[in-house]
């Protein structure tokens, strides 16, 4: 049997290519919905990213893009949420033929 090929596949490993896009995934798994600002902050205080809020924008942009998280609006502010189903649900039938040894 061979490997599923999901195109989307391309744009998800590129999003997950990125050291301080592995960092926001990682702070929004630990709490969900954060603002830009809180983003922001957490990323400085704890990793000492030193982007400014445009550059956290455009990693937030690429993560969306790639289905990872999603943003939504809460009254006049904007919250970012992980979505952990669509990175197990596009990679895991992937990388199920490699997990179980089969030929490629």
């Amino acid at each position: 049997m061979g490997i599923p090929f999901d195109p989307s596949l391309s744009k998800l490993f590129r999003a997950l290519g990125d050291d301080t896009r592995l960092l926001i995934l990682d702070e929004l798994r630990k709490r969900n919905d954060q603002t830009l600002f809180e983003l922001c902050a957490r990323l400085f205080d704890v990793h000492a990213v030193t982007l400014s809020r445009q550059g956290i924008t455009r990693h937030l942009n690429t993560l969306e893009d790639a289905g990872l998280i999603v943003t939504a609006w809460r009254g006049r502010t904007k919250v970012h949420s992980l979505t952990v189903t669509s990175l197990t649900g596009a990679i895991h039938p992937w990388l199920e033929p490699f997990i179980e040894g089969e030929d490629i």
